[in-house]
């Protein structure tokens, strides 16, 4: 942690975007390992490399070169360097009302959509449009506390790498959580039609190979 600390505060933009590179290319293994298991076509099952530098390029540029620049740079001369309450509470303000929403999301649904071959960047900004609720209820209930934590306990050179172990700890979650969900929507499915099976008629196992043919 003390040799973390030390290149942070001397190479702040270059541990920034190593940290983040790491953490995205991370995070998108885990997204595409997640959509191997719910996907049975064989061509959808490949590791897509080209993807996962896209993805870590992103998080190293933008998570990390300019989150740094918005946390510990603009934040600090807009709000000031104090960490009492009432300076991290402003912080915290101005990251969910205008940074995230403004800034990071769209810039993010756009990147994605290219990234993932969905479409073109403004795509990307009509899924944002009416992703947003959503996407911004689930900010505002997960991000508020973690970001007030990090504006008023952590010094600024472990604000970045903070904030990108809380983002992958809880991608991992999401991750599980949705593919556990998934499984036991595929395994009630399949009883289903087992049970559905169960009422037809036995086939007569003469007649198999000819209905096959």
């Amino acid at each position: 942690l003390a040799l973390y600390r030390s290149l942070s505060r001397t190479y702040p933009l270059s541990t920034a975007f190593g940290t983040c590179f790491i953490k995205g290319s991370a995070s998108d293994v885990i997204a595409q390992m997640i959509s191997y298991g719910d996907n049975n076509k064989e061509e959808a099952r490949r590791f897509d490399l080209r993807r996962n530098i896209s993805f870590a390029i992103f998080s190293g540029t933008y998570l990390g070169i300019g989150q740094h620049f918005i946390y510990n740079v603009a934040f600090s001369r807009m709000f000031g360097k104090s960490q009492d309450f009432r300076t991290a509470a402003k912080k915290v303000i101005a990251d969910a009302t205008i940074h995230v929403p403004c800034i990071y999301l769209p810039l993010y649904f756009s990147f994605e959509t290219v990234a993932t071959g969905q479409g073109t960047p403004l795509h990307g900004l009509q899924r944002y449009s009416h992703d947003a609720p959503q996407v911004l209820s689930t900010y505002w209930s997960t991000w508020p506390p973690v970001h007030f934590i990090s504006f008023s306990i952590l010094p600024p050179e472990l604000r970045i790498s903070f904030v990108a172990t809380v983002s992958f700890v809880w991608l991992v979650y999401l991750s599980w959580t949705s593919h556990s969900h998934t499984a036991q929507e595929k395994k009630q499915i399949d009883l289903s039609d087992s049970k559905q099976d169960s009422i037809l008629p036995t086939p007569n196992t003469a007649n198999i190979s000819n209905s096959v043919v």
